[in-house]
């Protein structure tokens, strides 16, 4: 059954791989158009009531839609965007702003498309993420993953004519990679200078130079931050053989918390390499705690990928050693470092279960997201957390059910 069903994804995958640009793009405007319908008439009702489609009907031609019906009229995602656009100040700006140069240029995309114009894949890869934008504003969950199997399907064939383009200057890719990054191969010598230089990449800078990357770094920081608890568990237990349980994971912890991962990281001038997006950049990436750890995990994880455990662990020994003596303000950080542990205890203690973490928001752009975690116990919410990724987003939230039960200062 299993074998069938991976057959299956296969296959369809196969098919998605091989449509056209403007198949593409069809079909995602039709995915948007089955969102914006019923949308549009929501909110139109919500400020002319009964009246709404009247205003509907002042916003499109009368020449080329006298002969279609009402339905056809609200299944067009052109007279869809274009109501959205005449009616944006009475109306929309409230629930899209914003977003109004997104549907304007949907407009755009929308009329090259209709007159049979032939994108690109760059071209494509910009209007199917400027969909997807849309959807998730919106708050269309199933369309916009629908949406994004496409983008990942055209940014897989970005990166195929990529790969393929510089297959033959493999060697003095390499070497450019190794003169900007000489600095930080000094100190951790790579075999493969792309491994490295992708533990750098941010998902904005991705997502704005998809023709110049072979992906982000999100993955790499989830291997880096798997090694990174094993090695600081392996070492908190060897140093402090015979300790308490709690006593470890304590210790551990403060190794591994995003504040002493972001002074180390400051420490090698990780800012410095980072590849980020503009937006990113305009608001102190280089600088942003969050940022700097999350990258160092990633070149640890990128490291362990291409040189093994035991070089990892060479590198990161005197690393762990100092980020155990590491001194951070009590009033510098929000997140205590064990605080899921903490509740954790505290709620098997007293309702004899664990906690149970639930995302409760999340909003913004794919390379831009923001999560809002909440913790509860036996339906009853303790805390709540917001940040970039989940991980710091439970932690906020395990900190502040402990403040709120007063099993630590506010």
């Amino acid at each position: 059954m299993a074998f069938l069903l991976l057959s299956s994804l296969e296959e369809k995958d196969k098919v998605n791989m091989k449509l056209s640009n403007n198949e593409r793009i069809g079909q995602c405007l039709t995915l948007l158009s089955q969102v914006l319908s019923p949308y549009v008439e929501e909110k139109m009702r919500l400020v002319y009531g009964n009246a709404w489609f009247s205003q509907v009907k002042q916003c499109i031609s009368n020449k080329n839609n006298s002969n279609r019906s009402d339905e056809e009229i609200l299944q067009d995602v052109s007279v869809l965007l274009s109501v959205i656009n005449q009616r944006w100040d009475k109306v929309f700006k409230t629930y899209l702003s914003p977003e109004r140069g997104l549907v304007n240029e949907l407009i755009e995309v929308r009329n090259k498309w209709a007159h049979n114009n032939c994108f690109s894949a760059d071209d494509t890869f910009r209007a199917l993420d400027s969909i997807h934008r849309l959807l998730v504003k919106i708050g269309a969950e199933q369309q916009e993953k629908q949406v994004d199997v496409h983008k990942q399907s055209v940014l897989k064939l970005l990166i195929q004519e990529k790969y393929h383009s510089t297959q033959s200057n493999i060697s003095q890719g390499d070497q450019k990679i190794r003169e900007e990054l000489k600095e930080l191969l000094d100190i951790i010598p790579f075999q493969d200078p792309k491994l490295l230089l992708r533990a750098l990449t941010h998902r904005s800078y991705m997502f704005e130079n998809p023709n110049k990357t072979q992906g982000d770094n999100e993955q790499l920081e989830f291997l880096g931050d798997s090694v990174l608890q094993f090695l600081a568990g392996d070492y908190v237990y060897e140093k402090y053989f015979g300790e308490e349980e709690g006593t470890l994971t304590q210790k551990r912890e403060k190794i591994v918390s995003n504040e002493a991962l972001a002074i180390v990281a400051q420490d090698l001038n990780l800012g410095k390499w980072m590849k980020l997006g503009k937006g990113e950049q305009l608001t102190g990436g280089r600088t942003n705690p969050s940022l700097l750890s999350n990258t160092l995990e990633a070149v640890i994880g990128a490291y362990y990928k291409d040189s093994g455990i035991d070089a990892v662990w060479e590198w990161l020994k005197p690393m762990l050693e100092k980020l155990e003596t590491i001194k951070i303000e009590a009033n510098s950080y929000k997140i205590l470092p064990d605080a899921i542990n903490r509740f954790q205890e505290w709620a098997i203690i007293k309702h004899r279960q664990n906690p149970d973490y639930i995302v409760i928001q999340e909003f913004g752009d794919d390379h831009d997201k923001v999560f809002v975690m909440g913790v509860q116990v036996n339906g009853h919410v303790y805390g709540q957390g917001k940040a970039k990724n989940k991980r710091d987003a439970k932690k906020q939230a395990a900190t502040q059910a402990l403040k709120n039960l007063g099993l630590i200062d506010s």
